[in-house]
């Protein structure tokens, strides 16, 4: 016990006890002969002794069992309603990769700043209008030893026509237009990029259902997968918020609903492999592993091709 606690306890005391031995004095007094002229002075202070002390002690009973037994009631339906919002919400979000959510539009050029050498990143879109100005910080990751396999739409296809007639700002014919424009720029940075660089790019296109923007980092040093996913709405997938995901980076043949600790991070990337997988089919031969020509995969460098066909391998 505190000397606070301590000195309340005492006070409490002092005021009971005084004010009813001052209730018992005063009371004696009143009711004696000899000072029956100051009778209702000695009155009012016999009450106001009485007074205090049953004050005093119904309002100490009141704070030790009445408040006390109110405050562990309080307690307990707070700690219930955080358990339920701990455990059902924050813990399940983190045991699930959940790691929070962009202001507002991805930033491109904040992530590629911290890409490093050896690093993967996976691309699922249709297309981003933004990128003819930020082709060069893909090719300088690129340059800098990163590698880099996407998934981008197929120019007049009817999946794209359908996404343009939802799009806020868009006819089909305008999508259509940076549907190809998406493909060239990527083909501008194709050609700039050397034999002897150590990053590569890989580009497959598509002409299935977008289902949903992705953005996948496997950071090879750190052993960590981080995935930013958005939503195909009415507004551009340029400019809507991206949810952001981790997990660590696993080469378990388990699928992830088959262990509780299933991961959305690890769902996502199982998605983006196998839509991959749809694609690189479709350069394979009939007979063997013999690869077609193929004009919906282009990649860098030229002489990687094998290379830039293939996802992350540690």
């Amino acid at each position: 016990m505190t000397t606070i606690k301590k000195l309340k306890w005492l006070l409490s005391l002092v005021l009971i006890f005084g004010g009813f031995t001052i209730y018992k004095l005063f009371e004696g007094l009143v009711h004696n002969p000899a000072y029956q002229e100051y009778e209702w002075i000695f009155k009012i202070i016999s009450e106001f002794g009485l007074f205090v002390s049953v004050v005093v002690s119904v309002g100490y009973f009141h704070h030790w069992f009445i408040v006390a037994e109110e405050h562990k009631e309080s307690e307990i339906s707070l700690r219930e309603t955080l358990s339920k919002y701990v455990d059902s919400i924050l813990l399940n979000s983190v045991k699930r990769g959940f790691s929070g959510i962009t202001n507002k539009e991805f930033d491109f050029s904040q992530i590629m700043q911290g890409l490093k050498p050896g690093d993967y990143v996976y691309w699922l879109i249709t297309f981003d209008p933004r990128f003819k100005n930020k082709s060069r910080e893909l090719e300088n990751g690129i340059k800098n030893g990163v590698h880099f396999r996407m998934l981008i739409l197929k120019a007049d296809c009817r999946i794209g026509e359908l996404r343009a007639t939802e799009t806020t700002g868009f006819n089909p014919h305008e999508f259509n237009e940076y549907s190809k424009l998406f493909k060239v720029t990527l083909e501008d940075v194709i050609n700039r990029i050397g034999n002897k660089i150590t990053g590569s790019l890989g580009v497959f296109v598509y002409d299935g259902l977008p289902c949903i923007p992705l953005f996948i980092i496997i950071r090879k040093e750190s052993r960590k997968v981080e995935v930013y996913s958005s939503y195909y709405l009415t507004e551009p997938v340029s400019k809507m918020p991206y949810l952001h995901w981790e997990t660590g980076l696993s080469f378990s043949e388990q699928t992830s609903f088959e262990s509780e600790c299933w991961n959305m991070a690890e769902l996502f990337l199982d998605y983006f492999k196998t839509r991959w997988e749809m694609e690189k089919e479709k350069l394979y031969g009939a007979i063997g592993k013999e690869v077609a020509e193929n004009k919906d995969f282009i990649f860098a460098p030229a002489s990687a091709r094998e290379k830039c066909i293939e996802l992350f391998i540690e």
